[in-house]
């Protein structure tokens, strides 16, 4: 969900589409610790995420590689022990590698909750987010 509207949120800024914002140089990516690839969003995930104008139909999950690492400016994370595992298994990603919520606090995994669950979650995503993309320096064409 956070990848999914990390790209609707920067398409906003940019005044593109979420399919677009690579062409601005912002390129968005999700990755798990724990993650095998190819797994699909939960269906609790895809609506909540397409009632808030992001499609995550085609969605499949992936690991945490080194080669993302290394491509990766900035890492953001859902909880504090994510960062930590990070850390411990990419120790150079120092620098690059916080927890998304600006005040530190992690934001619980909604898997296996409830339809409302997912929704607070998103919420509180939607609103870390958009507090790190105004620390990112992302400018819309105009400015």
């Amino acid at each position: 969900m956070a990848e999914a509207l990390f790209r609707v949120l920067v398409a906003e800024k940019l005044g593109c589409r979420p399919d677009e914002i690579e062409r601005h140089g912002v390129v968005v990516a999700s990755a798990g610790l724990a993650a095998w690839g190819g797994g699909p969003a939960s269906a609790h995930a895809v609506e909540v995420m397409r009632d808030m104008g992001a499609d995550l139909g085609g969605h499949e999950s992936q690991p945490l590689t080194e080669s993302l690492i290394a491509e990766a400016d900035v890492i953001l994370t859902m909880t504090a022990a994510h960062r930590a595992g990070i850390l411990a298994q990419f120790p150079e990603a120092g620098g690059r590698v916080s927890v998304l919520g600006t005040d530190r606090r992690d934001v619980v995994d909604p898997v296996g909750g409830s339809l409302e669950t997912y929704r607070k979650c998103a919420d509180q995503i939607r609103a870390h987010v958009a507090a790190r993309i105004a620390t990112l320096g992302i400018e819309s064409p105009g400015r």
